[in-house]
């Protein structure tokens, strides 16, 4: 299993910074504002927020495109850059708009078992969630978790439409819109799926680490040609890829490997998505 650690984080994506291709410190880096042809519409994944160092600010992924929001998560971030990275100009008539943390709070909130870096043994592991367990009474951590990720999906299926439309009557733009959600962030772009199919601007969608993976048929989401769908779960991710083992290595080692997405050296794997990926966007335009 690959290691994950927060600070790999801001290492892997300072890379790009060395390759040219910056975070934006603010709108003022980037050209006069013009419509772009597509728009991401990004979903982060649970408690990728900026109380756990995981909000990272405005990326720019082309010079000649607007900054993101910022609220994309790591992993998009180091995709998005990827996709630049390999096959440059992908993004230069893309926009990047995520769900901030007032439309979907992307919150979880459930204990963690393992530290950064750790990968701890059963004995222990046990040991650390009978610890939890007397620290936090077991029904009010239930309760705080479950509601806790209704609440927060929930939310982003409500506001995910309002952000679309908020941004269109603000920029006067009407693009071609393209979903990608992370974690639990895909429940909430599946979701919206069917609005943006409905008003005819919906050119595809992309899913990482998507719980929904094993069974696409548990969400109404929309028709789409072939090719024009990006689904994509590491082997041995517990959050779409369901086993007691998974189960068993995301409690000892923090879930590094759902977390690890696009964030390592690029595998095999990686470069077949982050070219589809290139794909689907080059012909949304």
């Amino acid at each position: 299993m690959r290691k994950f650690r927060r600070g790999s984080v801001i290492g892997f994506i300072s890379c790009f910074v060395l390759a040219g291709v910056t975070p934006a410190t603010g709108h003022a880096a980037a050209p006069e504002q013009t419509c772009p042809d597509t728009v991401v519409l990004a979903a982060r994944g649970s408690d990728q927020n900026e109380e756990y160092g995981e909000y990272f600010g405005p990326q720019l992924y082309s010079e000649n495109s607007e900054p993101s929001n910022g609220y994309e998560g790591p992993n998009f971030t180091a995709l998005f850059h990827q996709v630049e990275q390999r096959h440059p100009g992908t993004m230069d008539s893309v926009y990047v708009l995520a769900l901030d943390d007032e439309a979907y709070p992307a919150a979880m909130g459930l204990p963690p078992l393992a530290e950064e870096g750790e990968n701890i043994g059963l004995i222990e592991l046990v040991q650390r969630a009978v610890g939890i367990v007397q620290q936090y009474p077991i029904h009010e951590m239930i309760h705080s978790v479950a509601f806790g990720f209704i609440d927060s999906v929930r939310s982003g299926m409500i506001n995910a439409p309002k952000v679309v439309e908020e941004y269109e009557a603000t920029t006067g733009c009407n693009p071609n819109y393209v979903v990608a959600g992370f974690s639990q962030g895909a429940l909430v772009t599946t979701s919206v799926e069917k609005y943006l199919a409905n008003i005819g601007r919906l050119e595809g969608a992309v899913t990482i680490g998507n719980p929904l993976h094993k069974y696409p048929w548990a969400m109404e989401r929309a028709a789409l040609p072939e090719g024009r769908r990006v689904d994509y779960c590491l082997n041995g991710d517990f959050v779409c890829d369901f086993s007691l083992e998974a189960a068993s290595d995301a409690l000892s080692n923090k879930a590094e490997l759902h977390a690890s997405y696009f964030l390592n050296e690029p595998t095999a794997l990686d470069i077949e998505v982050i070219d589809a990926v290139a794909g689907l966007l080059k012909n949304a335009d």
